[in-house]
């Protein structure tokens, strides 16, 4: 036994005599006293001092005892080893154990297996050591401090359910040593319980070695040889034109086993029924893709969901991925004329209606219409692409109704003229980078009548979807249209460049705005300014420009994750109002759109369909995956797991250096958990009741 304070046990022994010099003062002196007959006087007598004795004597020792026992408790004893003696300050352990909960601890029964473990360690700890728990998964950890209760560690254990995230081991070990760094006596281990993925390691440094006196052990509950198939990625065209041909959506299995797997079958689901299946053969370790025609009977307009899932097998959640598309019979379009002429071949949009007119069989049929004004809030929502041509002003009000209609997802095409009052387009479009022009309109330049200059495209981003048909040879030289007259234009720092005039002035602009896009052409639609319409690229560019700015009005993000956020937009129109939220299992969360009509929504902590509903509207989907990157189940060797974290050279984690104060916080952290002085002091409590009922009878 040792003491934190030991002189209050001397004090406690030196305050023991004073009952007892005490006694010996106040000791009662024998007196005779002569009777005549005193035979019964004395046999009474003697019975009764024996007995007062006893009692005495019971009392003195009592008193003795409780002060000897007082001292002893201020004295703070405590039972263990010297600290100096030693070399890791004694058998009080500080350990920290690592759970994995991410989604690849789904297979099979590893994670059942996995938790067993977490409990053996836990039970193999001493009562006077002191233990964390981490339940860690990428994006998500739960952590109970290394002062928790022990059968609190017990039921979170027991109550632990894997994520549907991936692994991040670095990150937990990383919070580990936080915890212990913050311990200064005793020794201090890490037990990391998972499957070793090799995947949960990828973002190791040099720096994340563990410190010198940290200790870890790898209890590695993985599958020697798993055998995983997964759909690792899918190619969905975010929009589905009904009547066009070979639209088809992509997915890729890859199979992570060591054999070759055959027959494995693969099903399309579109709006929970079941739209096609195929079978296929994979190789051992390699990837496979199984395509699926798209061209279905769709409504004419529509959001759909779906998924492309695999055959079961140990590691379920991966065999599946869900994505969403928006079907078409027709693209809409409208066009406002800012320049009607009662000549036919002189009017602003004469080459446009016969471009847009003449599908040729091949591409989605388009309805197209016009009108001198731009529509109304009712009816612009109707349409998929709005052309402005050669309009010579916009109103606050038509201007507002443009950007909450591009806002909302709509596209918008500007084609400039002689008509076109440049500054009302700036004013009221906007030039910086979050309005809804994509350039500022500087000056018109160049002679349309007399011809004598000219300029070409010189420059085209084949990479663009609108451009990339024209990208092999023979498929349409922009460089034979010669353009007259053009608008300089300045890009805004948000808008792109994707066509320039060979002396670098744009041609085509494009710009982001909301959930919608707006394109602008810096000269005319027709010939007045240009020759374009006279040349055979003319009419395909046009296509592939309406076709272009038609899917983009129904893309959606299709690759998100689980723990990705999701931005909604809506309109300011529906600001303040309040919408519903349904996740995978049908719970509804309730949120309130915000003063643009926007929220972000950030508890995807689950993979499959989510819905957002207000009233009066469509409701909106986004689908959220797991990350195929988990599906890789190669672990690493625990061995060399421990000469990264540790290093292989084991002097360098040599025995702490024993200083006073770590010497002092050891015996503190042993009697404090011992708590030996507690129960004295309950020993002293019923000893003086016990000695005030016997004083009492005396």
């Amino acid at each position: 036994m040792a003491f934190l304070v030991w002189p209050f046990a001397i004090a406690g022994a030196i305050g023991a005599s004073i009952p007892l010099i005490i006694h010996f003062l106040n000791r009662e002196r024998a007196r005779r006293l002569v009777f005549s007959t005193v035979r019964f006087i004395q046999m009474s007598h003697q019975t009764n001092v024996q007995r007062h004795k006893l009692k005495r004597l019971l009392l003195l020792l009592m008193r003795i005892l409780m002060l000897i026992l007082l001292g002893f408790a201020f004295a703070r004893p405590y039972f263990a080893q010297d600290a100096a003696s030693a070399p890791e300050l004694g058998g009080v352990r500080n350990a920290v154990i690592i759970l994995d909960t991410s989604y690849s601890m789904l297979y099979g029964d590893v994670f059942d297996t996995a938790k067993q473990e977490a409990i053996k360690r836990l039970e193999g700890l001493d009562n006077a050591d002191a233990v964390a728990l981490i339940l860690s998964a990428d994006k998500v950890k739960k952590v109970l401090p290394i002062d928790s209760e022990r059968n609190h560690i017990k039921s979170a254990i027991d109550n632990a359910e894997p994520t549907y995230y991936t692994t991040d081991y670095l990150d937990a070990i990383q919070t580990s040593q936080e915890i212990l760094n913050s311990v200064v006596v005793g020794l201090k281990q890490i037990y990391l319980i998972g499957d070793l993925q090799k995947t949960g390691w990828d973002n190791f440094l040099d720096t994340d070695r563990l410190a010198s006196d940290i200790d870890i052990e790898f209890v590695n509950v993985g599958v020697e040889q798993s055998n995983n198939l997964a759909i690792t990625d899918m190619n969905v065209p975010p929009v589905v034109l009904i009547e066009q041909k070979d639209t088809e959506l992509v997915a890729r299995i890859h199979n992570y086993g060591t054999e070759i797997v055959e027959n494995l079958n693969v099903t399309l689901f579109i709006d929970d029924n079941k739209v096609e299946s195929t079978e296929i053969d994979i190789e051992a370790e390699s990837s496979f893709d199984a395509a699926f025609n798209m061209r279905i009977d769709l409504e004419s307009k529509s959001v759909h969901t779906g998924w492309v899932e695999i055959e079961s097998d140990e590691l379920e959640i991966d065999n599946r991925q869900y994505f969403t598309v928006q079907s078409m019979k027709s693209i809409r379009v409208h066009c406002v004329n800012g320049e009607q002429r009662s000549t036919e071949i002189e009017d602003e949009t004469f080459y446009l209606t016969k471009a847009l007119n003449n599908t040729g069989g091949e591409g989605a049929p388009i309805i197209f219409t016009e009108s001198t004004t731009i529509p109304s809030a009712d009816s612009i929502e109707q349409f998929d692409v709005i052309i402005i041509a050669n309009l010579v002003r916009i109103s606050s009000t038509e201007a507002e109704r443009i950007k909450d209609y591009v806002n909302q997802g709509g596209t918008l095409l500007i084609t400039v003229g002689d008509q076109v009052d440049s500054s009302g387009y700036q004013q009221l479009l906007g030039t910086t980078d979050t309005s809804l022009m994509p350039c500022t309109l500087m000056q018109a330049v160049g002679d349309p009548i007399g011809k004598d200059e000219f300029q070409v495209i010189a420059s085209v981003d084949y990479r663009h979807p609108i451009f990339a048909t024209f990208s092999n040879p023979n498929h349409g030289d922009f460089g034979k249209g010669r353009f007259y007259r053009y608008f300089q234009a300045v890009p805004t720092p948000e808008a792109a460049v994707i066509a320039s005039f060979d002396d670098g002035n744009p041609v085509l602009i494009e710009k982001m705005y909301g959930n919608g896009r707006v394109l602008c052409f810096t000269s005319s639609i027709d010939r007045e300014w240009n020759d374009l319409p006279i040349h055979g690229v003319y009419l395909p560019f046009l296509h592939e420009t309406i076709r272009y700015l038609a899917i983009a009005h129904g893309t959606d993000t299709p690759d998100n994750v689980v723990g990705d956020g999701i931005e909604y937009k809506g309109s300011k129109d529906t600001a303040g109002e309040e919408v519903a939220i349904f996740d995978p299992n049908k719970t509804e969360v309730r949120k309130t759109l915000n003063d643009q009509g926007n929220l972000f929504y950030e508890n995807t902590d689950i993979p499959g369909i989510y819905s957002i509903h207000s009233s009066g509207v469509s409701p909106h989907y986004f689908v959220i995956n797991v990350d195929s990157v988990e599906s890789d189940l190669t672990t690493r060797n625990a061995e060399e797991l421990t000469s990264m974290l540790v290093g292989s050279n084991e002097t360098e984690r040599g025995p702490v250096e024993i200083t006073p104060e770590i010497e002092q916080e050891y015996r503190e952290g042993v009697e404090k958990n011992q708590g030996i002085a507690t129960y004295i002091l309950l020993a002293v409590f019923a000893l003086a009741i016990s000695e005030m009922f016997l004083a009492n009878r005396v």
